[in-house]
């Protein structure tokens, strides 16, 4: 199941790209990540691990496998949850003055057989898309204001405030 979606956020490309390089601090933004522990030794760069711990109690395993400095991460995705067994996904930034567009590329694969994937183009295209699209928000929020937009959408003046615990 291929995914993308593009926002355009008010922030810098600068702003953007510290956000996403600082990959243990994904908590800090992501509405649905409660914790993120890193699982290498590096916080950056290729071979960077994390694990994104959900509200739902799942998780899954992020690695960097490609930077294109300031413009775009590639990752890997495994110990994914069920219907999901992995995929990459791919986080493009393009400056716009003082905005940038963010693109959210996910090639995800799922398990199930032809089950799977009615499920993956009918139920969890659309969801993933409205996921990242609530991401890129809350992304834009932390930028300016430090705090981070919850799951439920509730904007929160800290990330601990919304439920997030530092890893």
């Amino acid at each position: 199941m291929r995914a993308e979606l593009t926002k355009r956020i008010n922030a810098s490309a600068e702003d953007a790209w510290a956000a996403f390089n600082d990959w243990g601090g994904i908590w800090r933004f992501q509405p649905w990540v409660v914790r993120s522990p890193l699982l290498s030794h590096n916080n950056e760069g290729v071979g960077a691990k994390r694990r994104c711990e959900f509200v739902d109690k799942t998780s899954i395993v992020e690695t960097i496998t490609k930077i294109e400095n300031g413009r775009a991460v590639h990752l890997s995705l495994s110990e994914a949850p069920k219907p999901m067994k992995g995929g990459t996904s791919v986080i493009r930034l393009s400056p716009r003055g003082n905005a940038t567009d963010v693109t959210v590329e996910m090639d995800i694969q799922l398990g199930m057989g032809p089950l799977g994937a009615i499920m993956g183009n009918l139920m969890m295209k659309p969801v993933m898309k409205k996921r990242v699209s609530l991401m890129l928000d809350s992304l834009e929020h932390h930028l300016k204001t430090g705090g981070k937009i919850d799951s439920k959408g509730v904007k929160h003046a800290s990330p601990v405030a919304a439920g997030a615990v530092p890893a």
